[in-house]
């Protein structure tokens, strides 16, 4: 197979990266999820003091998440760490939380983030302000951009743990025959997963609730994994090695470096409003539920309970199967049964997505491959 070559963008970034010295992330995958658990939890003897003085974008999502009763993804936490970790090797040693601060990245700075679809939420700089790593949120656009200044040089960057997904999607909805399809809305917004979705046109997923489907070809895994990337205009990716160094790499060539694997997740992240009355109605039948009118009334027994995302266990509404629920608020109990109206169940919409898995990643082997071709 031939060597891809890097673009002049990656060259740079991975010949500054490479010519610092070999950093270890600032906690390590044991210690951000200690704290994580602590911070679920609501818990108050997290070291603040130290979180602030080492890695204040990591103290704030906390403390925003105790505000706000919100749960932290382990994954931001990660994000946190990885781009204070890359701003220390960078010298960027000016911590700006953006939202207390608005006005501390240059209006051209902005409009160039914008047209990244980057979205600030901190930002690391030098005393001259001449360079800045920026920090972002939302799901349409990249994670970091490194940014020269002077002649508004960019540099973008996706921090990833060591086990992760790329951009995880809802499917095009399913009809009352549960068939996966393909339309032009979703093609036109998720190419990178055409390749994938169309290895398995047609499966049922009514008839393959609860399970999740991961055959699919190496050919179409790479093409969502590189194009993933490619559509938000990542240069490289960062995530730490099994010895815990930061570790930079060329995002259409983490196959290289990662096992890649692809997943249709039948119970997928995002609920709507039933749009297949059929067959739930169908369902509700089957499990001996009844239903008179818009009520519903289905044995205690046979709906599990449904937990809050965030790990913190709590109940959040009760399932009438694996793809669809009806929240807490919404029912009540009446002896051996929760009562709950019809229009008010959830349906869920499966999702699909490219996984990587750097487990035996090596810094000193990313750093040895590409040694030929930085400057």
């Amino acid at each position: 197979m031939s060597r891809v070559p890097l673009t002049k963008l990656q060259k740079e970034i991975l010949s500054e990266f490479y010519s610092k010295k070999p950093t270890k992330v600032l906690f390590d995958k044991k210690e951000r999820k200690d704290i994580w658990d602590k911070a679920i939890q609501r818990k108050k003897n997290i070291d603040f003091d130290l979180l602030d003085k080492v890695c204040p974008a990591f103290a704030h999502q906390i403390r925003k998440s105790y505000d706000t009763g919100n749960n932290i993804q382990s994954a931001v936490f990660s994000e946190c760490v990885y781009a204070q970790t890359f701003a220390n090797m960078m010298e960027l040693d000016i911590f700006v939380n953006c939202l207390d601060n608005p006005n501390f990245i240059p209006e051209p700075i902005k409009n160039l983030l914008s047209s990244y679809n980057l979205f600030p939420r901190y930002a690391y700089s030098n005393t001259s302000k001449n360079r800045m790593l920026i920090q972002a949120g939302g799901c349409n656009g990249i994670d970091s951009a490194l940014i020269t200044v002077v002649d508004l040089n960019i540099y973008t960057i996706e921090f990833k743990e060591p086990y992760a997904k790329t951009t995880e999607p809802d499917l095009p909805k399913i009809g009352e025959d549960g068939k996966l399809y393909i339309n032009d809305e979703f093609i036109d917004k998720y190419p990178q997963f055409v390749e994938m979705l169309k290895e398995h046109i047609g499966l049922n997923m009514f008839e393959h609730m609860g399970e999740n489907v991961h055959d699919f070809s190496d050919e179409s895994i790479n093409i969502a994994v590189s194009n993933n990337y490619t559509k938000k205009y990542a240069d490289v990716i960062c995530t730490e090695d099994a010895n815990g160094y930061l570790v930079m790499m060329p995002v259409n060539q983490v196959g290289l470096w990662a096992e890649l694997e692809g997943e249709i997740r039948a119970t997928g992240r995002n609920h709507y409003p039933v749009w297949t009355p059929i067959a739930l109605n169908r369902f509700l039948s089957e499990l001996g539920a009844i239903v008179n009118g818009n009520t519903v009334k289905m044995l205690k027994n046979d709906m599990e309970p449904r937990k809050q995302r965030g790990g913190d266990g709590k109940i959040s509404g009760y399932k009438i199967n694996t793809l669809f629920f009806i929240k807490k608020g919404d029912c009540k109990s009446v002896g051996d049964y929760y009562e709950f109206p019809f229009d008010k169940i959830r349906q869920i919409d499966p999702t699909i997505a490219a996984k990587m898995k750097f487990d035996n990643l090596n810094y000193f082997e990313v750093k040895n491959y590409y040694k030929e071709d930085l400057l």
